[in-house]
């Protein structure tokens, strides 16, 4: 498949994919979030009902407890018209405290308590005959549904459920919706609120004395309730405890003593209206109550006849949500169904219609992709064979740049490379002539060191220099001087390569050559120091420790030229220090030096290194360092010289690990032989491993 063609399906794959999945994780988004929302706003709703009826109920018990404290025995004694409603307020007082809840009683009873039976007489009396029982008092009853119809204060509604009792007779009926009460006349414009106050407060209490005034007139018709009319009332009241979950009636005292109790019959339809009523309606929301028996009630018929094809149970479809909260009281349940059919369908025809325009934009851009991918499919085919004739061989090759873009940088660096590989050929052929010099370097300074150790009468001595790069700076030499004694020497050049090799290999050689001459060796110093001075860099100068051990004496003289501080370790267990006697040769000329000794006995070494050996890092930065040095070579103290040697570079390699050598490491071993006769001259081979 063409890259061209690949270019094409990518970019259609990496488009109309994603984009699918983005906008059906949208719509699924879009449609839980707005379920929930409707949930969550529907419970809200349901719960407000439940707390509204539970409002309702609580004001009524309230209501019934102020109407208990009225004189209700005196409305027994009052048929006939009252002349005058200033002198027996009675009346008013019952309206007013009716308030606004006045719409949703249906009746109030009061029925008096028979008086207690008098206590026996003594036993030592003759017995009476037995009374017959008190006749029962009348209860007072009001029928307030007709109340206001009949006195003119409020228009009857056309359907009310029984039929109205002949006039001069208590009614049975209730209104299921009665029209809200008159409200006072507007004010005229320009009026203050304080008259407005003073007209509303006249206003109703002018209204209050109206409705006195009838329930004063209903009162000239009272009766005795017939059965039938007694069991329509108790028929009621249990229909008021079926869907309001409680009666609604308090005791009536006076000075202490219950005179009897008054009862009211509410309206569960009003009070259930009043509770539908109140709650909005903004997104169609139908609110309604279920009671225990199954009764579905709202506000409108053609609500009630909208849900009988809808679960009234929690439902969640793409058709309705229907959220209910029940009641603890009276069993009911309280629900809000709401429709999002034409929600879900809007977001629906959101997402198609987007997606539409989605895969209009990539057409659009696939178009344009064309002519583009044709471009540069063109200009990386001429890169490749531009890289195959590279690859051939020929570095002569050159792409022509176009533009300034991706592919245009591309061929200039080809171009670059180009050039660059013919330009690094030339500097491999030249390092390659460099390593060839520096190898035959490193063989010549192999061949300047002792490549096998030293067996003498007195003593035997072997050494070993690791350096850090193919050619290092560190030296070490030992040689039989003409009257028997043994030279040793350590030194370390400052830097690496090739200066450093051509001085350590210059330096080995004057050296070699003096010391058998010298009569003094801190003279010898004084004399390389200034040498070394004249005729090198600054940059450039070394430590260096030049010792001459003397079996005749026991002793080792020697000069320590900033060298670091060495080792003689006694057979005894002792570690002697041999600290620097003068700077390095070639600092900072004419300082002078000194010459030290020290005695050795049979069995002694000198352990002589140079300063990468204890400079050695570890990978996390820390150096091996001279106490680490001391406890190896105390612990190897009477190991053979080939043991110790290997000891302390196993030591050190250990510590370094995988990190790189960043100095050269030198080490040289002597030892005075405890027994002359048991151990004849010999040569030992020995290779150290670099």
């Amino acid at each position: 498949m063409k890259l061209r063609l690949k270019l094409i399906l990518a970019f259609l794959l990496l488009s109309v994919v994603p984009l699918s999945g983005v906008i059906v994780y949208s719509y699924i988004n879009s449609q839980r979030a707005v379920r929930q929302a409707v949930q969550a706003e529907s419970q809200r709703m349901a719960d407000e009902m439940g707390r509204r009826l539970e409002g309702v109920r609580n004001d009524l018990s309230r209501q019934m407890d102020r109407l208990s404290q009225l004189p209700f025995r005196t409305f027994l004694g009052k048929k006939g018209s009252s002349p005058d409603l200033q002198k027996d307020p009675v009346f008013a007082e019952l309206m007013k405290r009716m308030g606004e809840e006045e719409v949703l009683f249906d009746s109030l009873e009061f029925v008096q308590r028979p008086p207690e039976p008098q206590a026996p007489e003594r036993s030592d009396r003759p017995a009476a005959k037995p009374q017959k029982p008190a006749p029962t008092e009348p209860s007072v009853v009001i029928f307030l549904s007709s109340l206001l119809e009949r006195s003119g204060l409020r228009p009857p509604k056309a359907t009310i459920a029984p039929e109205l009792p002949p006039p001069g007779h208590p009614e049975l009926g209730m209104d299921l919706f009665p029209n809200p009460p008159s409200s006072p006349p507007p004010s005229e414009a320009g009026r203050n609120a304080s008259v407005q106050a003073e007209e509303a407060a006249r206003f109703a209490a002018e209204m209050v004395h109206k409705k006195a005034e009838a329930l004063h007139k209903v009162m000239e018709s009272w009766g005795q309730l017939t059965d039938a009319e007694r069991a329509a009332l108790e028929q009621k009241r249990k229909q008021m405890k079926l869907l309001l979950g409680r009666e609604f009636g308090s005791e009536v005292r006076r000075e202490g003593e219950v005179i009897g109790t008054v009862r009211a019959q509410i309206s569960p339809e009003k009070v259930l209206e009043r509770v539908l009523r109140r709650t909005r309606r903004q997104q169609n929301e139908i609110p309604f109550a279920v009671d225990s028996e199954g009764r579905v009630h709202t506000m409108d018929p053609a609500d009630a006849q909208m849900l009988t094809s809808v679960p009234l149970a929690n439902t969640v479809n793409d058709n309705w949500i229907v959220v209910t909260r029940m009641d603890g009281e009276s069993g009911l349940s309280f629900g809000i169904a709401r429709p999002i059919k034409q929600s879900m369908e809007a977001i629906r025809k959101t997402a198609v219609r987007n997606f539409g325009y989605g895969l209009g934009i990539m057409g659009l851009a696939v178009l344009g992709i064309l002519p583009l991918s044709g471009h540069l499919t063109r200009d990386l085919t001429l890169l490749t064979r531009s890289a195959e004739e590279l690859a051939r061989g020929n570095l002569e090759v050159q792409v022509p740049v176009r533009s300034r873009d991706e592919l245009g940088q591309l061929a200039a660096t080809f171009n670059r490379m180009a050039l660059q590989l013919k330009e690094g050929q030339g500097r491999l052929v030249e390092q390659e002539r460099l390593r060839k010099e520096l190898e035959m370097c490193r063989r010549i300074q192999e061949e300047l060191l002792p490549r096998e150790p030293l067996s003498c009468a007195f003593a035997e001595v072997q050494g070993i220099s690791i350096p850090a790069r193919e050619v290092g700076g560190d030296f070490f030499n030992y040689f039989e001087l003409p009257d028997g004694k043994l030279a040793l020497l350590v030194g370390d050049v400052s830097g690496k390569g090739v200066p450093a090799a051509l001085l350590m290999a210059s330096l080995q050689a004057t050296l070699r050559a003096r010391l058998p001459l010298a009569s003094s060796m801190s003279e010898m110093a004084e004399q390389l120091d200034e040498e070394i001075a004249r005729s090198t860099p600054p940059e450039l100068f070394l430590t260096l420790f030049v010792a001459v051990l003397d079996n005749k004496e026991k002793t080792l003289r020697y000069v320590n030229a900033g060298h670091n501080t060495q080792y003689a370790l006694h057979a005894d267990g002792r570690l002697e220090h041999l600290k620097s006697t003068g700077r390095p040769l070639g600092l900072l000329p004419g300082g002078g030096y000194v010459e030290q000794s020290v005695a050795l006995g049979p069995g002694d070494s000198v352990f002589l290194y140079t300063d990468g050996l204890v400079e050695t890092q570890s990978g996390s930065g820390e150096e091996f360092g001279p106490e680490r040095l001391e406890r190896v070579l105390a612990r190897e103290r009477e190991s053979s010289l080939d043991r110790l040697v290997a000891r302390a570079e196993s030591a050190v390699r250990d510590h370094q690990g995988a990190a790189e050598a960043l100095d050269d490491a030198t080490i040289l071993v002597a030892r005075l032989r405890e027994s002359v006769a048991e151990h004849p001259v010999e040569l030992q081979s020995f290779h150290a491993t670099v």
